[in-house]
């Protein structure tokens, strides 16, 4: 074989090992945590990060200044060396880091390698109410539109059966 088809054969077999790592299916948590998250985004904003209530909330989740200063007291806790502003409530990548911050810290028994529907609700509920959301009666009109755009995202992304 003559250097140059080494060098073919070698750049077809990289292009393979790295399609092969980038088609590997994730896993049914990773799933259901993304269309978890993507359901809330949509109920709360619809995605737009200029989104604002009269509330206080802002960005794609509407996010309170109160949550802000929660999710700087769990990092405090828990020796993460993060600090959120205000300003970061319109950031997309800094709101879903305080949504999975706040999170991992009220949900700790919840099974990361299983997340059922059931998970899905106490969490998007606790996002709506606080720590103890998942226990108001208020939370489930908001579970509800939650759960359904769930159900379109499971079904749009030939999921459902998940």
């Amino acid at each position: 074989m003559t250097n140059k088809w080494k060098r073919v054969t070698t750049v077809i077999i990289i292009v393979i090992a790295f399609l092969a790592i980038a088609m590997k299916p994730f896993s049914k948590t990773e799933v259901m945590k993304d269309v978890l998250y993507s359901s809330i985004v949509w109920v709360e904003s619809k995605g737009n990060t200029n989104a604002k209530s009269r509330d206080g909330s802002v960005g794609i989740i509407q996010i309170k200044p109160v949550m802000v200063k929660e999710v700087n007291r769990i990092c405090k806790i828990k020796g993460i060396d993060k600090r959120f502003t205000l300003a970061d409530r319109k950031d997309p990548s800094k709101s879903s880091e305080m949504f999975w911050i706040y999170q991992e810290f009220y949900n700790p028994d919840l099974n990361r390698d299983s997340l059922s529907k059931h998970d899905m609700e106490i969490m998007a509920r606790k996002w709506n109410g606080g720590p103890e959301g998942h226990r108001k009666k208020a939370t489930k009109k908001y579970w509800r539109k939650v759960s359904n755009r769930v159900n379109l995202e499971l079904e749009e992304r030939n999921l459902a059966d998940m």
